[in-house]
Order: C-alpha cells, then structure tokens, then sequence
C-alpha cells in the first residue's frame, strides 16, 4: 500500500468517526416530536421566517417544546421563551444605559480638565498642565470598571477606552518630559 493510500484511508476513517460522533450527539438530544417537525417544515420553507434546522434545533433543546401536543402549544412556548429573552435583554440595556451615562459624565469631566490642561499648556504652566492630564488619565479606566462591574458585562466602549486611555498618557508623558525634574511613573 503506497503512502497516499493510506493517507486517503486515515482520511477517509477520520470522516467516518467524525461523521459517527455526531450522530451520535445528534441522538444524544432526541429526535424531535412529529409536532415540531410538521411546524418547523412549515416555518422552514422557502422565504419563511425561520430555517427548518434553526427551527428545528430550538424547539428540541427545549424540553416544554418536546411535549407540546399542536401548533399553539407551540406558539405560546416560543412567545414565553421570546418574553424572557427580551425581558432579559431590556435589563442588559438599562444596566448598559445606566454605566454609559456614568462614563458620558467622566468623559464630560475628562473634556474640561483636558481644555484646562490645554490652556495651561499654551500659557506655559507646564505643571499645572501635568497635574490635569494626570487627572485625565484614570478616566477611562473608570468607565471600563463601571461598565465591566455592570450586571450586564459587557463593554461597548473597549475600544474608545483604550484610546483616551493611550492618548492621555502619552499627553501627559510628553508633557513631563517639560518639567525641570519631570516625576517617575506618578500615575
């Protein structure tokens, strides 16, 4: 047997395991009622709402789906499992809406300390300048932390964080390199 060919067989054989695992997995979660096929072959047709796998798979990983008898059983089903989701999904929005507000008030705050660290700098206070772009520069570490500390946990703002966050030190850095004896690592 030439090396190729038992390439093609190792192949071959991995397919067929891979292909049996997840038959077998596909067993493991049942098959779906007849009930839930019927309906989900009728969400799932050409130009419906839903595919028929998606369909499908949600109606079997929910065990209330499985034991429905028709149709509307089903329905109320999915509208209960779609009230929790959004019932879930509005809490993750007012947790969210509440820490963005918290990091819209420390970026506000951030914006006059650094407009004043400008005009310091400009007039050539150079340490006061120092002293306020050091002030800036926890600002978007604390809107990270509102919003990582949040119920929701989740950070839309990661990015624009960094940034102020990258910007402000290098502001400051550059800024002390000005002072006649420019401070080590004061932040």
């Amino acid at each position: 047997m030439t090396v190729m060919a038992m390439h093609q067989q190792v192949g071959l054989l991995l397919t067929l395991i891979l292909f049996l695992a997840a038959a077998v997995g596909s067993l493991a979660v049942g098959t779906p009622s007849a009930i839930i096929r019927t309906t989900c072959a009728a969400v799932g047709r050409p130009g419906g709402e839903v595919g028929y796998d998606t369909c499908v798979g949600l109606r079997s990983a929910d065990p209330a789906a499985a034991a429905a008898k028709d149709e509307r059983q089903l329905a109320v089903i999915a509208t209960n499992l779609t009230v929790a989701n959004v019932t879930s999904t509005v809490l993750v929005l007012d947790d969210l809406v509440k820490n963005l507000g918290d990091c819209l008030r420390y970026y506000r705050d951030m914006n006059k300390t650094l407009d004043a660290a400008l005009g310091d700098l400009r007039a050539g206070r150079v340490e006061a300048a120092s002293g306020k772009l050091l002030d800036a520069n926890g600002v978007p570490d604390s809107c990270d932390i509102q919003l990582f500390e949040g119920s929701a946990k989740k950070n839309p703002m990661r990015k624009e964080n960094t940034d102020a966050d990258l910007l402000s030190r290098l502001a400051y850095a550059i800024t002390d390199l000005q002072l006649p004896n420019p401070p080590r690592h004061r932040r």
